[in-house]
């Protein structure tokens, strides 16, 4: 797919989850141990897009090039990076194209660093080329959600609403979730195509294919700044113009490419896809290994459906499922983790219960402590024996004791 150029989006902040990118950019967040922004690059590489632009704050770049090269997706699938540094923090998604419109001078394959998949993208491009579309919205009805740790909601938070033709795909609304309180205007939509149909059944994954010659269209807007706020609504207006030859389409990825698709720009989204893309991780990134593993007649250490690193401690009688445990973590005699993320170099104490939680680098849970449903910042401690449930342990109380 020499005749397409990948751009991959690594600069946004990740404001949704504040507690999990205070210290850390978004793009480097571990799933399942490994930089967020390796999964969209390696979707990228196996389309067999050679030529790839990565926006990136300038801070990060030698943190994304050192992790590339130890991830060894280039040995496999032969590519050019060019990293395009960011230094101005409140560049919008659609300003950075605009800011480098130079760099872009082919059709674009444009995905985020939180689309987190195993699926092909090679049926996605041949859909654009074989529809002669401006943009093409990859979209899914199966994007991996839950609730976000540290809240008492039972509900993950709505998905996207779009309106979409039936007969042709052709996409005539979308409008995040942040914008749900304003009027859904569909006067234009319903004029050209009768059968539209409104849905928020599918989560727009934030990866887009379009023409260059939109993009180049895009250089001279001078109030467009996000991409999907206002360059697609933009668009998708454009095509109700007389005698337009604009043509935005969606499209739905099939349930039978892939077994994991995820947008995780929430923190419920990147909380369940940790969990759920295990079952594709050793083939994705291949460098990681098949992670440790415990006979449990002779260890007397229960794990199931879990990724546990070698360099992982794990003490006897504990009981691990469904869960990520990371470099260096030490986790006590008869602790029990279930539904969880363990970031590297945490320390569980003995007799510790965590559950459907995320316990963030360094942070220390006491013996005997109960954590449930929280999010426990970087390097804070919870003492011996302390029950806590549906709370976010950032440092602002004065320190979790036992009752």
């Amino acid at each position: 797919m020499h005749d397409m150029q990948g751009v991959l989006l690594c600069s946004g902040g990740g404001t949704r989850m504040p507690v999990l990118t205070h210290d850390v950019q978004k793009c480097l967040l571990p799933v399942v141990g490994v930089p967020m922004f390796l999964y969209p690059l390696s979707s990228l590489l196996r389309a067999g897009i050679t030529d790839i632009k990565i926006f990136v704050r300038e801070v990060v770049q030698p943190v994304l090039e050192k992790e590339v090269k130890k991830s060894k997706l280039l040995e496999k699938y032969p590519a050019n990076l060019d990293y395009i540094t960011v230094n101005q923090e409140d560049f919008g998604t659609a300003e950075l194209l605009k800011n480098h419109h130079s760099k872009i001078t082919r059709d674009a394959l444009i995905v985020s660093c939180d689309f987190i998949s195993d699926a092909s993208l090679i049926p996605f491009v041949d859909f654009f080329r074989a529809t002669n579309s401006s943009l093409v919205a990859l979209i899914a009805d199966t994007c991996v959600n839950s609730p976000a740790p540290g809240s008492k909601s039972k509900k993950p938070k709505a998905s996207d609403v779009m309106a979409i033709v039936e007969s042709t795909g052709q996409l005539a609304y979308l409008c995040g979730d942040d914008d749900f309180d304003a009027p859904i205007l569909l006067e234009k939509s319903l004029k050209t195509f009768p059968s539209v149909r409104l849905t928020s059944k599918y989560n727009d994954c934030h990866v887009y294919a379009v023409r260059h010659k939109i993009l180049s269209q895009l250089s001279r807007s001078k109030h467009i700044s996000s991409l999907k706020a206002d360059f697609i609504p933009h668009l998708i207006e454009k095509q109700f113009e007389l005698d337009s030859d604009i043509k935005c389409l969606a499209y739905r990825l099939p349930h039978e490419n892939g077994l994991v698709t995820a947008h995780a720009n929430t923190t419920g989204a990147y909380f369940e896809v940790n969990k759920a893309i295990q079952k594709s991780f050793t083939r994705l990134m291949e460098y990681r290994g098949s992670g440790k593993s415990f006979n449990h007649k002779v260890d007397k250490i229960l794990s199931q459906d879990s990724r546990i690193e070698e360099s992982a401690q794990v003490g006897k009688e504990s009981i691990i499922k469904r869960s990520v445990v990371s470099d260096n973590c030490r986790i006590g005699e008869k602790a029990k983790v279930k539904e969880s993320i363990i970031s590297k170099n945490v320390v569980i104490g003995n007799g510790a219960s965590i559950t459907n939680s995320i316990i963030c680098e360094g942070a220390e849970i006491g013996d005997n402590a109960d954590i449930t449903n929280c999010i426990v910042a970087k390097d804070q401690k919870v003492n011996a024996k302390a029950k806590v449930q549906n709370e976010v342990v950032d440092g602002e109380d004065d320190g979790w004791t036992d009752d």
